[in-house]
């Protein structure tokens, strides 16, 4: 009983973290400028002058919609779509047998991620002012359309994986009942918001993660939508530590006086 009114305790510590976090990013969100690009690109000049360039830092916010960089619109790597950013995940599933606390043997599925990437390609967002570079930095992208979700159980003699021009032979055994592949993208012309510090420290002016950190949130949400979401989150996890911390003392309580 008391290890129980610990765990419930260990779990309101978490909720309450990610209420804290969900509360910090919402606040960040709020009290950042949304700026049009016309105006960021004239505070870096005004700070250029002043100061010199590769020094310009300013916390702001960008809405428009995604445009490829210079090398062109990139292509994702298990479908192959065009796109301004994609990312990747390609779990195993498999059983395992177990004994529970009694002894007894029993079966569970489990999950490894056996390949999880996000691309780190430059890319530009433009409203009707025009257009500024964002460094995702390998961070996800919030909302980004999935385009692939996909369960291949696994074949006699092996299984063999397709990564675009890849073949991998996975193997079997080990209780392994196939593997999942999933993918997220961004295609030309989605509408994008960006929440970060516009810098010019690699030579020109980019939107990227804060240098000392803080929130960096890519989305092809509005601001709006996510700050609803946040705010959801800031109540769930609230109340979820309230209720896991009074379950967890009364638990360790009740099992101290038995």
């Amino acid at each position: 009983m008391i290890w129980i009114g610990i765990a419930g305790l260990a779990l309101a510590a978490v909720c309450a973290y990610l209420a804290r976090a969900a509360h910090t990013r919402a606040r960040s969100m709020e009290s950042a400028e949304t700026l049009p690009v016309r105006d960021l690109r004239s505070l870096h000049e005004a700070a250029a002058q002043a100061a010199g360039p590769g020094h310009f830092r300013y916390g702001c916010e960008v809405a428009g919609h995604a445009r490829p960089h210079r090398d062109g619109a990139l292509r994702s790597e298990l479908e192959d779509l065009e796109c301004v950013w994609h990312r990747h995940k390609i779990s195993r599933k498999y059983e395992e047998i177990y004994r529970d606390g009694n002894g007894n043997r029993k079966r569970r599925t489990r999950t490894d991620v056996l390949s999880e990437h996000s691309s780190s390609t430059a890319f530009f967002v433009a409203d009707a002012t025009g257009k500024v570079a964002v460094h995702p930095a390998g961070h996800e992208v919030v909302g980004a359309e999935k385009v692939l979700d996909r369960f291949d159980p696994l074949v006699a003699g092996g299984n063999r994986l397709e990564l675009g021009p890849l073949s991998l032979n996975l193997g079997g055994g080990d209780g392994t009942l196939g593997y999942l592949r999933e993918e997220w993208l961004v295609r030309p012309g989605s509408r994008f918001y960006v929440h970060g510090e516009a810098t010019d420290a690699e030579g020109h002016l980019a939107l990227a993660p804060p240098d000392e950190g803080g929130a960096f949130v890519l989305s092809v949400k509005s601001e709006k939508e996510l700050l609803r979401g946040e705010n959801h989150k800031v109540l769930a996890y609230g109340l979820g530590a309230g209720l896991a911390a009074v379950a967890g003392v009364a638990l360790i309580v009740v099992g101290l006086v038995r």
